[in-house]
């Protein structure tokens, strides 16, 4: 079985850790590996160092899967970058559509064309291996929170128990260089949409770790070393990667057959959340439709009448001329 069939398990024993308020059901084990770690290496830095040695325990179990997600979204930006000549097409008649008709034809054919080509619209994120996640860091992070022996423990001269804004600081500029190396050798398309996450999210963990305590700031500087590690294997990874999509993926382009409605109609989706998103559709196609129609003008019985009047008169004449022209002969 592949992790993401894992997903709809998953989000049942994430909600039954929720509900049953046992979400951080990890903190015993990781408090209690800190603490061991904590006497082993003894001195006055032992509580910095068990909480550096911790994260780097977790994040070193999770690194597989993390890269795993990282190596699946990398090679949709490489499929992406492929079919950007038909996104852009597709994009300007958006831009150019009149009616609601029209802008619905544009986005079923932006959607045709990731279909035809076998391309996710989610950028190959597995939500599985997200959801994995959530348990093990949140109770990282509770086992650090809540630690009795951050009380007075500092680390090289930074306090671990009060706020440390140079811990602030650094951790925002190691997101943020992390957020930078994930946009090397991407297409300049693809950099400038996520050139507003490369300063958000460093905003928010300058933010976050402001307002916490020092071994909290620690435990997310050390995890964006290790994620600064991780986008390095993966952008050593992105040549080998483009040249094998290059190699391997065959582009379908049927951008203005789906513009023009020539294309076959979707596969009955398999899962509920496919589902749900093609009644949407559906419902906005009807919606769009009924639009049109309410603002086509309608005939007044008049008019039909005068209508019904004149292809009577039509059928009338027809058998005079017939004769007329029997006559003549």
């Amino acid at each position: 079985m592949k992790i993401k069939h894992l997903t709809p398990i998953l989000v049942i024993l994430l909600l039954g850790l929720l509900v049953t308020g046992n979400i951080n059901i990890l903190q015993g084990p990781l408090t209690s590996f800190m603490e061991w770690a904590q006497h082993a290496i003894g001195g006055p830095n032992a509580v910095g160092w068990s909480i550096v040695m911790l994260t780097l325990f977790v994040r070193l179990i999770l690194m597989p899967f993390m890269v795993q997600q990282q190596h699946a979204a990398t090679v949709q930006q490489e499929k992406m970058r492929l079919l950007q000549p038909q996104l852009t097409k597709i994009q300007e008649a958006q831009k150019n559509a009149k009616t609601q008709d029209e802008q619905m034809r544009a986005s079923q054919a932006m959607m045709a064309v990731y279909r035809e080509n076998g391309v996710s619209m989610f950028g190959g994120i597995n939500f599985s291996i997200m959801l994995i996640q959530m348990p093990v860091f949140t109770g990282l992070y509770s086992a650090i929170q809540h630690s009795k022996d951050l009380v007075g423990a500092s680390f090289y001269g930074i306090s671990l128990t009060d706020k440390s804004p140079l811990l602030a600081v650094f951790t925002a500029a190691l997101y943020f260089l992390q957020s930078y190396l994930s946009t090397i050798g991407i297409p300049e398309d693809q950099k400038k949409t996520m050139r507003s996450m490369m300063f958000m999210m460093p905003l928010m963990m300058l933010f976050t770790t402001w307002f916490t305590n020092g071994g909290v700031a620690l435990y997310f500087s050390v995890g964006a070393i290790v994620m600064i590690f991780q986008q390095l294997i993966i952008t050593m990874w992105r040549p080998r990667i483009r040249r094998h999509i290059g190699q391997t993926f065959d582009v379908k382009d049927v951008a203005d057959d789906a513009l023009a409605g020539n294309l076959a109609p979707a596969p009955e989706p398999t899962n509920r959340f496919a589902k749900a998103l093609q009644s949407a559709q559906q419902a906005q196609q009807a919606q769009a439709d009924a639009e049109i129609e309410s603002e086509t003008p309608k005939k007044t019985e008049a008019e039909l009448r005068a209508e019904n009047r004149a292809r009577n008169a039509k059928k009338h004449a027809k058998p005079k001329e017939d004769d007329d022209d029997s006559s003549k002969s």
